[in-house]
C-alpha cells in the first residue's frame, strides 16, 4: 500500500496524499462561516477540528460502491443482509474477541441517532443521564434536548492524566438516573478503560438500576500498544444484559457521510423495545450505500487499518515531540487512543474564549475548543491528527510562529 513519488525514489504512505476537500461539501472544510466569526475566518485557519479524517476510504470500499453505482438502480433498501451481519460480527470477534450473535445487531443511520433513541426509549422526561466530563459534546446535549437532566461524574485530572474515581461516579447517581453513557475509549481524553474500571462502572450501574450505553465508535484507534480495547458487553452475561453497545465504521474507515452504525444488544427485551421505538420515529432505515460500504470495510479493510494505525501513531509522536520543543506552556497528553490529541493549554493563562481566539487568529488553526466537552475542558484544545503528516507539520509551524 505504498506508492512511489515520481520525482524521487522516496517511498511514502498512501496517507501522505494531499486531498483538496474545500469543494467537496464536507463540514470540516467547507463552512467555516457557520461556526466562526468573520474575524476568525480572515486568517484562513487550518481545519483540524471535527473527528473526520482527510484520507480516502479503503480501496475495497470504493470498489464496492463503484460496482453499486455502475449498476445504476437506487431503489429502496431491503436492509442488512446476512453477509453484512457476519461482517460486523466477525470484526468484533477478530479484533476484540467478542462473540456477537447476528440477531443482536440493530443497524441504524448513526450512533447519535442510536443514543437519542435509546434515551427516549429507556428513560422519561425529568430523568437524568450520567456522563463523565470532559466528554463528547453530544453526551451533554442529547439528554438535554430530550428533556432529561445531566448527572455528572467528572474524571479526575492530575499530573497530565485522567482517572476514574469510583466514589465520584456512584455519588453522581440519583434516584432518577436511568442511563449511563460510557465513552469507551474516552473522547477526548483518550483513556482506554481497563477491565477493572469497566467492571466497577458496570457493577455500580447494575446495582443502581442504570442502563449502560457504551459508545465504542473509536474502538479501533488504540495508540498505546500496551493497552487493548475491551467491549463493555464482553465482560460477561450480566454486563451484556444491562447494556447497549454502539459501534460504527464511520471513524475507523472515514465513512461518516454514508450514515451507518450498529447497536449491539444481547438483551432481547431491550432489543425489541428499541426496534419498536425506531419504527415510531422512522429512524431505523440505513442507506444501501452505507450498508455496502460497511460490509466491504469490515470484510476487506483490515490491512488498510493496520497501516493507518502506524501512520496515526507517527502523527501523535511527531506532534507531541514538536510541541514539547516549541514551548513548555502547552502539554500534549499521552495518547492511549484516538486520532485526536488532547492538549493542556493552561500554561498560557488564557480564558476559554481567549484561548480559542488565539488559536484561530494568531496560530490560524481551527481546533475543537475544550469547552465543547464540558467546563472541565476550558483550558484544553482537541487537535485532529487524522490527516497527512504535511498538515501536522504546517500546524506545528503555525503554532511555533504564534508562540514566538
Amino acid at each position: 500500500m505504498l506508492k512511489q513519488v515520481d520525482n524521487s525514489q522516496e517511498c511514502v504512505s498512501i496517507f501522505d496524499e494531499h486531498l483538496d476537500r474545500r469543494t467537496s461539501n464536507c463540514e470540516k472544510w467547507s463552512i467555516p462561516e457557520a461556526y466562526l466569526t468573520l474575524e476568525q475566518c480572515a486568517g484562513d485557519p487550518l481545519p483540524m477540528w471535527v473527528a473526520d479524517m482527510d484520507f480516502r476510504a479503503p480501496p475495497a470500499v470504493v470498489d464496492a460502491l463503484r460496482d453499486f453505482i455502475d449498476f445504476g438502480v437506487f431503489g429502496y433498501s431491503a436492509g442488512a443482509t446476512s453477509s453484512y451481519r457476519e461482517a460486523v460480527s466477525a470484526w468484533q470477534a477478530r479484533r476484540f474477541g467478542w462473540e456477537v450473535a447476528h440477531d443482536w445487531i440493530v443497524p441504524l443511520p448513526g450512533t447519535i441517532i442510536a443514543i437519542k433513541n435509546i434515551i427516549q426509549a429507556f428513560s422519561s422526561p425529568g430523568d437524568s443521564v450520567l456522563i463523565q466530563p470532559p466528554v463528547y459534546g453530544h453526551f451533554h446535549s442529547d439528554p438535554l434536548v430530550n428533556g432529561r437532566f445531566l448527572a455528572q461524574a467528572p474524571l479526575t485530572y492530575e499530573n497530565g492524566r485522567y482517572t476514574f474515581d469510583k466514589a465520584v461516579f456512584e455519588g453522581a447517581i440519583k434516584d432518577n438516573t436511568k442511563i449511563f453513557i460510557l465513552c469507551n475509549p474516552h473522547n477526548p481524553t483518550g483513556n482506554v478503560w481497563s477491565e477493572d474500571e469497566l467492571r466497577t462502572m458496570g457493577e455500580i450501574c447494575a446495582r443502581r438500576g442504570v442502563l449502560v450505553i457504551s459508545d465504542e465508535v473509536h474502538q479501533d484507534f488504540i495508540m498505546d500498544p500496551a493497552r487493548k480495547h475491551i467491549p463493555f458487553a464482553s465482560l460477561g452475561e450480566d454486563f451484556a444484559q444491562n447494556s447497549i453497545t454502539c459501534t460504527a465504521p464511520s471513524k475507523t474507515f472515514n465513512l461518516a457521510g454514508l450514515r451507518n452504525a450498529n447497536a449491539i444488544i444481547a438483551n432481547k427485551r431491550l432489543r425489541e423495545e428499541l426496534k419498536r421505538h425506531l419504527v415510531r420515529n422512522s429512524a431505523g432505515t440505513n442507506s444501501t450505500m452505507g450498508l455496502i460500504a460497511a460490509e466491504a470495510a469490515y470484510t476487506h479493510g483490515e490491512p488498510w487499518l493496520e497501516e493507518l494505525l502506524t501512520y496515526i501513531r507517527g502523527n501523535h509522536a511527531y506532534f507531541s515531540g514538536e510541541m514539547a520543543r516549541i514551548t513548555n506552556k502547552v502539554r500534549v497528553l499521552p495518547a492511549e487512543s484516538l486520532y485526536l490529541a488532547w492538549v493542556d493549554c493552561s500554561g498560557l493563562g488564557l480564558a476559554p474564549a481567549e484561548l480559542n481566539d488565539f488559536m484561530l487568529t494568531k496560530a490560524r488553526l481551527w481546533l475543537d475548543r475544550g469547552t465543547k466537552f464540558g467546563v472541565e475542558g476550558g483550558a484544553f484544545m482537541r487537535v485532529n491528527l487524522g490527516c497527512p503528516r504535511a498538515t501536522v507539520r504546517e500546524a506545528v509551524n503555525r503554532l511555533e510562529a504564534a508562540f514566538s
